[in-house]
């Protein structure tokens, strides 16, 4: 009886050294399959793509920007940061520098939805966002807004956001609020108002100022839910 019982005890003991072994190897498996991201900024593209593969990652060009410091074709800033440990094949997403802004931002406001698109592309622009506002002044589908305005110049991205004309409805609530932020005063303020919105006053500015001066903030946000009717305040920067 009594080597049954010294036997049975000898069996749990060698299960514990089993079990601890098997989760000590567990975990230096998983704490080995976790590698630091390299420091890619100011990288060629070959180089940052050496630099991830040694490490067991993967490379993904996720955008490109203007940049009048980084020349083109070196790295601008990558997600996830240097230095934070993920797990191997974990894709590192990076924005590739186009350099200095090369091309003009053309105008297409007035021009129709269509036309619009085709004049974007061939001008070196990605298509952005592209939203409707009810407008009385302008056939539907008739570009009303763009972001970046036309000739823009220190453009970060070569992607153009387009506000088009829709038709006016009684029916019709709330709207996208368009992009304002670059246009002349006296143009952003026609169109909050003939989009049936109410203007707020621009505290601390003289109205000899407002033909000269362009928006540099509004109020909703570009993008937001306006309903109608809704006041909108525009930043005017004489």
């Amino acid at each position: 009886m009594r080597n049954v019982f010294q036997t049975l005890l000898a069996g749990i003991v060698l299960l514990g050294i089993a079990l601890v072994s098997a989760l000590a190897a567990m975990r230096l498996a998983i704490h080995g399959a976790e590698v630091r991201v390299p420091s890619l900024a100011g990288m060629t593209l070959a180089q940052a793509l050496d630099a991830v593969h040694a490490q067991g990652l993967q490379l993904e060009v996720a955008d490109h920007n203007y940049n009048p410091n980084t020349p083109a074709g070196r790295i601008l800033h990558q997600q996830p940061q240097a230095g934070v440990s993920v797990r191997r094949m974990w894709k590192v997403r990076v924005a590739e520098s186009l350099g200095p802004q090369t091309v003009s931002v053309p105008d297409v406001v007035g021009m129709d939805a269509r036309l619009a698109i085709i004049t974007v592309r061939r001008s070196c622009f990605k298509l952005g966002d592209v939203n409707t506002l009810p407008f009385s002044l302008a056939l539907a589908d008739t570009v009303i807004a763009q972001s970046p305005t036309a000739h823009a110049t220190a453009v970060e991205s070569p992607r153009m956001d387009l506000l088009l004309a829709a038709p006016t409805s009684a029916s019709a609530q709330a709207y996208a609020m368009p992009n304002l932020i670059g246009e002349p005063y006296t143009t952003a303020s026609q169109t909050v108002l003939q989009a049936g919105f109410l203007l707020a006053p621009v505290q601390q500015a003289h109205d000899n100022l407002y033909a000269s001066g362009i928006v540099s903030g509004q109020v909703p946000d570009a993008g937001s839910r306006v309903e109608a009717g809704a006041e909108v305040r525009l930043v005017v920067e004489p």
